[in-house]
Parts: structure tokens; sequence; C-alpha cells
């Protein structure tokens, strides 16, 4: 067996995906990552350690198979057999693709998915503004019970990510079930430009409205700039909309976290030896009255920021139950443009609350009702910032 190895990049993901969830076009509630530069020899030990068992294994297979076997089909199987969602191998292809994604851009739907575990079905977590998902009518809570005439039931979310990605101008047929109905979406593929915020105002301009729809790479310095156009015109008060919001790069949500919250730990990390370790920032506390929106499509790195925001105590969390995105994954680049995802630790927030599988519970929480175009999250973010600046 070729020994695929020798580490070029660490790149710290705490992803997701989403996930968290998976994009259909992209992957998992996109893994937080942070580029953290390593030389080769960084792991020799851990990458070079003969594994004589495993290693005979691998090419008893190769060799006696009454079946051909490829090697990456070997790898791909130890991988998935950790039973991880989180760690995945990818071939060349879906390296780039992988690449690609987490700065933002892809060819796809405009969704995220996480696996309904019940129903052993993908689920959408996440909608994208001005997408074909959107345009098509899916909403976070459905089913994907099928793409292109295939039966989705009980395939991992990378075999599911495969069978909806497709050349841009392309289609996919969708069956969906909502509410116990199931419909059918033709959706055609686009190539896909996360706008990375929103701005607006309310109240006759005293509440800013900043909503951040993912923390690829750029979003900091947009953030920076939404906040400064904001002081400039006043503002009271500040609701920060993370509803939806899948993750994205570590070093984006760090920056983001240090217009926010005050200096200390923003997270904290606990590998296998149950070490926990702090992620530091430099950050000033968040001077104005501040509402944070989140639901269960707040996952990963904006999971991070909102579980700093209530731990310090700079806002108030108005929403549902966040994801539960708390593990953390490292890239490892292997020959031949092959990668490897692995998760290697779990983290906690900044006062060490765990969160994953369990989620962030709001300070208030406020459930928007299904089939409605009231947004009752909003409207809850109002009342309270006006309250606080002292304005009906």
């Amino acid at each position: 067996m070729n020994k695929s190895g020798k580490t070029i990049i660490w790149i710290l993901i705490v992803l997701i995906v989403f996930t968290g969830g998976y994009y259909l076009g992209i992957k998992y509630p996109p893994s937080v990552i942070g580029s953290y530069l390593q030389p080769p020899d960084v792991f020799p030990k851990a990458l070079t350690k003969n594994h004589t068992l495993l290693n005979r294994t691998a090419e008893l297979i190769e060799e006696y198979y009454y079946k051909p076997v490829k090697e990456d089909s070997l790898i791909a199987g130890m991988v998935n057999s950790l039973d991880d969602p989180y760690s995945v191998f990818f071939p060349p292809a879906q390296t780039k693709e992988f690449q690609e994604e987490v700065n933002g851009k892809y060819a796809g739907i405009g969704v995220v998915i996480t696996e309904n575990k019940k129903e052993e079905l993908p689920m959408i977590i996440s909608v994208f503004p001005n997408t074909p998902a959107e345009k098509s009518g899916l909403k976070s809570g459905d089913l994907i019970v099928e793409a292109g005439g295939k039966s989705l039931k009980g395939l991992s979310l990378e075999d599911v990510s495969n069978l909806v990605k497709g050349p841009v101008g392309t289609s996919i047929k969708l069956l969906v079930k909502r509410n116990g109905k199931t419909f059918t979406v033709n959706i055609k593929r686009e190539e896909i430009h996360i706008p990375l915020i929103k701005t607006s105002y309310f109240n006759k301009g005293s509440i800013g409205y900043l909503k951040i729809n993912m923390f690829s790479k750029g979003v900091a310095y947009q953030v920076k700039k939404a906040l400064e156009q904001m002081r400039k015109k006043k503002i009271k008060g500040l609701i920060l909309d993370l509803r939806n919001d899948p993750g994205g790069l570590l070093s984006e949500c760090s920056g983001v976290a240090s217009m926010f919250v005050p200096s200390g730990p923003l997270l904290w990390t606990k590998g296998r030896d149950g070490e926990e370790k702090p992620l530091n920032i430099t950050g000033t506390k968040f001077p104005l009255p501040l509402v944070v929106l989140v639901n269960n499509g707040t996952a990963s790195a904006a999971e991070i920021l909102t579980g700093a925001i209530k731990d310090y105590k700079v806002g108030t969390v108005v929403g549902e139950k966040t994801f539960g995105k708390g593990v953390i994954q490292q890239i490892f680049n292997l020959s031949k443009g092959y990668t490897l995802k692995l998760t290697v630790e779990e983290y906690l927030t900044a006062k060490k609350h765990k969160i994953n599988k369990i989620g962030i519970t709001p300070d208030i929480v406020v459930k928007n009702p299904k089939n409605s175009k009231d947004d009752l999250q909003l409207e809850k973010a109002l009342e309270i910032l006006k309250e606080k600046i002292g304005e009906k």
C-alpha cells in the first residue's frame, strides 16, 4: 500500500457542517478554517508510525480480494468507519471544490444540510438568500427524499452532495418531504456567490441591523466597515442576525468577535488527552445595546460568536436553540492531491460550556411560526432594543 502522508498545511476547522450540515454544492456547515502553516515534518511520528496490523490487512485486501480494490476506496472506508460526519477523505477533484466552498463560492443549489437520523434522510438546515433553492421555495426543515430519481435514504452526506452537484446550468429534480407531505421541485444549478452580510435600519434609523450569512474570507472587513457606517449614522442599538449562518473561517470569526467581546478566550479546545487550551483574542466590548438572533441553522463559527457574546454578557440572545456543532477538524494535505479532514478536538465556549450535539439555548426563546411571513424573533429583538434605548 502506498504511504500517503506528508503534512504540508495544518488547517484548524471548527465546522459545518455543518456542518453541522453539509453544503449541497458545498460541504458541512462550513468548516471554520484558520490558515495555520506548519513545516512538513511537524507530525513525523503520527504520520509514520508503523501500524503493522492495519497495513498488513490493507495489503492482503489489495492483493487477494476477489475483485480489484482501489487504495482510495480502502482509505474512504476506513474514515467512514469512524461514524463521524465531519471526518472525510477527499479525492483531488473534491479537494478543489472544498477549497472553493469555504471561500464562499461554489456550484450548486444553495443549501446546507445535515442528517436526520430518525428518517435516515438529509435535512435542510439553511437556505442561502437569492439562490436557486430559495427561488424554488425550499425551507429549513425540509427533508430531501430523492435526487434525480435516486433515493437518498441511508446515504452519507458526501454521497448526497455528489448527487446534487453538477455543471452550472443543468437541472436536478428533487423529491422533498415537508410536514409529512411530499412534492417535487426542479432546480437549475448555478454558481453560488454567498453575500457575506446584509445591513438595514429600523426605528427611523436608531436601530441598526447586521446579518452575517457566512464567515467566509473578507467578512470581518465588511462587518468592520458596516459598523463604522452605522456609528456615523449614530445608531443607538444593534441587531446581529446569525440565523441560518452555518459557519466559516475561524480567522474571520475571531476578527468579528474582536468587535463585540472583550479580550480573553474566544473558545477552549479539548483533545484526546483531556487538556483544555484557550484560543485568546484581543477585543473590545460592544458599546451599544445588542440583540443576537439565532436558530437551528446557526452553526459552527456562528455558534462560537454567539457563545462568546452570551458568556461575556455583551448582548441578549433571542430565537431558537442553535445547531450544536462543537468539534474541531484538522486538514491534512496528502500526496497526489488527496485531502483528509479529521476530527481531532472538541471546543467549548468562552466560559467552557459544552455545545456539541447540544447547541446554545437563547436567553429568550422565540419560535417563528411555520409557513408564516411573520418574523416574531425580529419583532422581539426590536421590542428589547426600543426598551433599552428608551424609544417606542
